[in-house]
């Protein structure tokens, strides 16, 4: 996907540690911190089968055959941005595949592990994912390289070129917001990136939604979104 036709850029608001992170949008949007995050089942369906599988010790496979403890030995530096980069690279070599080619159904989000299993792992022919499993698996693999949740947000924007959902990842660190997208080989500044309307952001403790300028903010609605 290349980066053209804006409405605007993504600025991230560094607060103190005690504050959450704000979003806005070149001031077109407001953002919200909202909770519960209970209010998102596939969300919430993906924190809990990952300590389902944590206990189980299901380990990733793809593209480590050594799994996590090999990931993090071959991905793990002093310098974030080249930890950042390195996520991005390995898992967007992962195949691209949509829900309705995968389950027959519109959307659906997968763990680390479904994701990076061999095809006959669940079902025969079945392998990798969409652009939520992407980011989803960047999520987890920088946690487990050190990053810690309130530097991570899995973002669910509306593409404006292709008018559809999609899932991309925001990482805070050293006062930017870096995009991990499965759909863009680099990454990204979010203020290089000006062809997404972003709808919600979201990690572990809260999400925050995003509303235009000079609306009242609604109530929080329930939803994971439909990402492409």
């Amino acid at each position: 996907m290349y980066l053209v036709t804006a409405l605007g850029c993504l600025l991230v608001l560094l607060c103190t540690l005690s504050s959450p992170v704000a979003f806005a949008w070149d001031g077109s949007y407001q953002v919200v911190q909202q909770q519960p995050i209970g209010k998102f089942p596939k969300w919430m369906g993906i924190l809990g089968s990952v300590q389902q599988e944590l206990a189980k010790k299901a380990d990733i496979n793809a593209p480590f055959a050594g799994g996590w403890a090999e990931f993090v030995q071959k991905t793990q530096s002093a310098d974030k941005l080249e930890m950042i980069k390195k996520v991005n690279e390995t898992f967007n070599c992962m195949r691209y595949v949509t829900d309705q080619r995968n389950w027959g159904v519109p959307d659906l989000w997968n763990t680390p592990v479904q994701f990076t299993q061999p095809s006959d792992y669940i079902v025969p022919g079945r392998v990798s994912g969409d652009c939520e499993d992407h980011a989803i698996a960047k999520y987890y693999a920088l946690q487990k390289l050190g990053f810690t949740q309130d530097e991570l947000r899995v973002l669910v924007v509306k593409d404006l070129n292709l008018g559809v959902g999609h899932c991309i990842l925001g990482v805070i660190t050293a006062g930017q917001c870096f995009i991990l997208d499965n759909q863009i080989k680099s990454v990204w500044t979010a203020d290089k990136i000006q062809h997404y309307k972003p709808i919600y952001a979201i990690n572990e403790t809260a999400w925050w939604q995003f509303i235009p300028a000079g609306t009242a903010a609604p109530a929080a609605s329930g939803g994971d979104g439909q990402a492409d």
